[in-house]
């Protein structure tokens, strides 16, 4: 049985409260008077099982709520949503595997134990160039003859 309910009266906080027959509407889902007027979001629902009543807050702009009192209601169909690559050409532009091709996978070279200058090591100056030089700094490399 689908929803169909009854606007009963005005909230304290100035929304509406509805009687309804058939399954509850979910939390968030829009309601509309038949066929015409969006009301505003079902806030809550309230009350006993067999005579429970939903709370609409807030409502849409101009809906008067005391005019809206004993109008029928129904769950207002929900907007289709509209893709980013959907908007001009109807074609899905579909850039999910490139943004997460580097989420979650890592470089071969890390992944198997190695450090930014190759192998890793326990000393920290092992690599040739760090610390320790055959020669000392400033002088001439070559042999002199």
């Amino acid at each position: 049985m689908t929803f169909s309910g009854r606007v009963t009266s005005v909230s304290h906080m100035g929304g509406l409260l509805i009687s309804f027959e058939g399954r509850s509407p979910n939390l968030g889902d829009v309601l509309r008077i038949n066929g015409g007027k969006l009301l505003g979001k079902v806030d809550t629902v309230l009350g006993p099982v067999d005579s429970g009543l939903v709370h609409v807050h807030p409502l849409f702009n101009n809906v008067d709520a005391s005019r809206a009192v004993g109008s029928p209601v129904e769950i207002a169909p929900k907007k289709t949503k509209v893709h980013r690559g959907q908007k001009g050409n109807g074609k899905r532009n579909d850039k999910r595997g490139v943004q997460n091709r580097g989420r979650g996978r890592r470089d071969s070279t890390f992944s198997r134990g190695r450090t930014r200058g190759g192998v890793r090591s326990s000393n920290r100056h092992s690599r040739p160039g760090k610390r320790g030089r055959s020669t000392p700094r400033g002088k001439d490399r070559r042999r002199s003859r």
